[in-house]
This record gives C-alpha cells, sequence and structure tokens, in this order.
C-alpha cells in the first residue's frame, strides 16, 4: 500500500514537473538559455514517459525520470531567474518522488 501511495505521489509530480520544464524551456529558449531548455524539454519527456503503455509504473522510467530531474535542476539552480528557481524546486521534489517510488 504504502509503494503503491509512493508511486501515485510520484506520477502527479511527474505530470506537474513535465508542464513546469515545458514552460521553463520556452522561457529559456526566448533567453538564449538554450542549455538549460534542452535539458528541461528532457527532464519533460522523461517525467511524461514514467507510466508505460499499459498504465503501469515502469522502475527503469522512473530511474531516468530521477536523473533527468537532477540534471534539469542542477543547470536550473545555475540560474538566477524566478522561472528557473521554480523549475529546480519542482524537478528536486519530482526527483526524490520518483526515487522514494522506485523502493
Amino acid at each position: 500500500m504504502e509503494n503503491q501511495h509512493s508511486e501515485q505521489k510520484a506520477i502527479e509530480l511527474c505530470e506537474k514537473c513535465a508542464d513546469v520544464c515545458t514552460t521553463n524551456a520556452e522561457k529559456c529558449r526566448e533567453e538564449g538559455l538554450d542549455d538549460c531548455a534542452r535539458l528541461c524539454m528532457e527532464c519533460a519527456i522523461a517525467c511524461n514517459n514514467v507510466v508505460d503503455q499499459e498504465g503501469k509504473v515502469d522502475p527503469d522510467l522512473l530511474k531516468k525520470c530521477a536523473d533527468a530531474c537532477g540534471a534539469c535542476a542542477a543547470k536550473c539552480e545555475a540560474h538566477d531567474n524566478q522561472h528557473c528557481t521554480e523549475c529546480a524546486k519542482i524537478c528536486r521534489e519530482c526527483q526524490e518522488a520518483c526515487y522514494s517510488a522506485m523502493d
């Protein structure tokens, strides 16, 4: 039961993170932060893929998502703007939720 709750929390945070990362990528692209925009889009894709075609959470995809969130957060944390700060925060939350769901 605990793992099911962890998986549901991870799925919800992945959905939120994907949205935030997509929005942030657009803002970063407008500001010429192309590397940040690329990592944000990679993170959004990883977040959108944690649930397989059968509706089940795949542990390997959770790991990929956690790794992508970590990379995106690290890049965003290096920028001093509000949208990257918000993106880094949700990425760290999502990363933690993915790791918890893998336990």
